[in-house]
């Protein structure tokens, strides 16, 4: 006896694939991380602005609005870095100079710095809590309070001094806000990194919860 055919229906079509949400980001907290991680790229690596910020855009889905925010900032920081250390460095504690700081903190105080100076429209409110979280992933336990400090007295020089005015942009949304769990500290000293000289773009990784850029 024969075994019985299997009929195949041939137009059966596949199982659809799950959709995979691939919706561009607008989120300006990620923005600030691309800007920052751009930025440390172009310190540390030697990179060209566009290479840095090329290789830092490419992990992310980023909306057009958050690309051009990066660009902003990143341009920003690297066209005003000399003005941005001259506002900084007398916010240090005595003896301590830009130089000495790690990079990281250094990178996190120039974005913001820029905020501050030069997007009268951002609240500093957003600029610092954003600054310091920033700061306690990227840099030391001490980090955050030392960016915090700064950043609170680079405020009070500031045309933003005696800003009042609600958050009105849409595209921060309240989560992103966050509220500083600590006073700023004027004499907080800063953390001292050395910089490695002979570090190349291919052999260092960006520290962000242990991930690798």
């Amino acid at each position: 006896m024969s075994a019985p055919r299997l009929s195949v229906n041939s137009s059966r079509k596949p199982p659809p694939m799950p959709e995979t949400d691939i919706t561009p980001s607008n989120s300006r907290r990620l923005a600030r991380e691309v800007a920052y991680q751009s930025l440390y790229m172009a310190k540390i690596g030697g990179l060209s602005q566009t290479e840095a910020q090329q290789i830092a855009e490419s992990r992310h889905t980023l909306s057009a609005d958050s690309k051009e925010f990066i660009t902003n900032l990143v341009t920003g920081v690297i066209a005003e870095h000399e003005a941005l250390d001259q506002q900084l460095e007398p916010l240090l504690a005595e003896g301590w100079t830009l130089s000495r700081i790690a990079v990281s903190d250094h990178v996190i105080l120039h974005i913001a710095a820029y905020e501050l100076l030069h997007l009268p429209d951002m609240p500093p409110k957003v600029t610092i809590s954003q600054a310091v979280d920033l700061a306690k992933r990227f840099g030391s336990a001490e980090s955050g309070r030392f960016v915090n400090g700064v950043l609170a007295n680079l405020l009070v020089q500031s045309p933003k001094s005696n800003w009042e005015a609600p958050i009105v942009d849409d595209s921060i949304p309240e989560s992103e806000v966050i509220e500083l769990d600590f006073a700023p500290d004027p004499d907080e000293e800063p953390t001292e990194e050395p910089i490695e000289e002979s570090v190349t773009a291919g052999s260092w990784v960006i520290k962000r919860d242990d991930e690798p850029i």
